[in-house]
């Protein structure tokens, strides 16, 4: 476990977290994965939560998209795929190009949202939140997850729980959806196994180079091959593919 979330987390906390990655490994049903989202109350107060896969085009949107609904208004999303604003959704536009954990209200001040799509969200109750997804490296393809209503909190803590346990969840979610095979023949070789699992550990490649006594270039190198024989964009991401795919352990 890393130690900025060995940090940040009670005991209790943790043991919810590898609980709910565990689960994950072995979820094969959508009503699964809903009780798999609405443990995450345990980890992040909030009211209403969402899981989505989408494709999406050269210049970033959202063309087409798979919903898993665990608790959003059912009326709101109506209206939102009615009127298209997954095209002018920030959250969307922004999940997609900073692969990192979102509060909306620090999104909006990058991208305003227009008026009447603010106002009418706030309608819904969802007027705070916090989204993070992870995309394909070699796919237009990629998922986002949100936790949104008036309990939920802005901290640094709620950022890094989604940027942890949020690629395990979309492993689950691509499998479920029928976008990702359960079995993929990936081979790793013993030494980007040996440096996957420094990953894993929160190590930087200037760490991992100092524990294997190779170049930082090196192990650079290792990373990029491990993320495009898997597919994915980011460390965080290759460690869930390779948990789900039992190349290395959980720990």
């Amino acid at each position: 476990m890393k130690s900025e979330i060995s940090n940040l987390l009670s005991k209790k906390d943790v043991i919810y977290l590898l609980e709910i990655i565990n689960e994950s490994l072995s979820c094969t049903k959508e009503e699964d994965f809903r009780g798999l989202m609405k443990k995450m109350a345990l980890l992040i107060s909030h009211d209403f939560a969402l899981s989505v896969i989408g494709k999406f085009d050269n210049t970033g949107v959202m063309t087409s998209y798979d919903i898993v609904n665990t608790s959003y208004p059912v009326g709101w999303l109506t209206l939102y795929s009615a009127k298209d604003y997954q095209r002018i959704d920030p959250i969307v536009k922004m999940n997609l190009t900073s692969l990192k954990s979102q509060y909306w209200d620090d999104t909006y001040k990058v991208i305003p949202p227009p008026k009447h799509f603010l106002s009418q969200a706030k309608d819904f109750g969802l007027k705070k939140g916090y989204t993070y997804g992870v995309k394909s490296l070699k796919k237009r393809e990629g998922s986002l997850f949100s936790f949104a209503g008036n309990s939920v909190e802005h901290h640094y803590r709620t950022g890094i729980i989604l940027e942890h346990i949020v690629p395990h969840l979309h492993e689950t979610l691509a499998y479920i959806l029928g976008r990702r095979k359960p079995k993929q023949n990936i081979v790793l070789s013993p030494r980007e196994i040996e440096v996957l699992n420094w990953v894993k550990q929160g190590k930087s490649s200037w760490d991992i180079s100092i524990i294997l006594h190779i170049s930082e270039r090196t192990v650079n190198f290792h990373i990029n091959n491990i993320m495009k024989k898997i597919d994915v964009a980011n460390r965080t991401q290759a460690v869930a593919v390779a948990i789900q795919h039992g190349l290395i352990e959980i720990d």
